[in-house]
């Protein structure tokens, strides 16, 4: 099979990336006035020694000021039973959390209770821009997991 040679645009960015398998997860964190949580899928390992993990945002996001500006944040690795919560924090909607049960966890960041495969309460150690998102780098503080499977989507 011969490649195509695809013009390099947004959409059709995009579009291919979309058939990499990548995992899915939550993220939360104190906001201003509420709590902060999204979905995400940029969501990685960045580092084991120290243990560091990362994930970017868009510039265009709701909320973006708010985002950049915390001090720390929870990662939780969804799983595929687990896709109406990630619905919910993937849809522009300010009541994300109206309902969901949470607890505080590192710093007093709203963790979800809910059993997921991987939990990392992390502390920012970084962050910088990368064209039109910003990467942000926690350090992992402590970390909980239990034998679900994660969510993978592939397009």
């Amino acid at each position: 099979m011969t490649p195509a040679t695809i013009e390099v645009t947004p959409a059709t960015l995009r579009g291919q990336l979309a058939r990499w398998p990548t995992g899915v997860a939550i993220i939360t964190a104190n906001g201003l006035s509420r709590p902060l949580g999204k979905t995400v899928n940029s969501f990685h390992s960045a580092s084991l020694e120290p243990a560091m993990v990362g994930w970017c945002i868009d510039k265009k996001s709701s909320r973006f000021d708010e985002w950049v500006a915390v001090t720390g944040y929870v990662v939780h690795v969804m799983a595929s039973h687990q896709a109406e919560l990630v619905s919910r924090f993937a849809a522009s909607r300010s009541d994300r959390f109206d309902g969901v049960e949470t607890t505080p966890g590192l710093d007093g960041i709203p963790m979800l209770t809910g059993e997921v495969p991987l939990r990392l309460e992390c502390r920012v150690a970084g962050t910088f821009d990368v064209g039109d998102h910003v990467y942000l780098i926690g350090q992992v503080v402590t970390m909980a997991a239990t034998a679900h499977v994660p969510m993978t989507l592939q397009r």
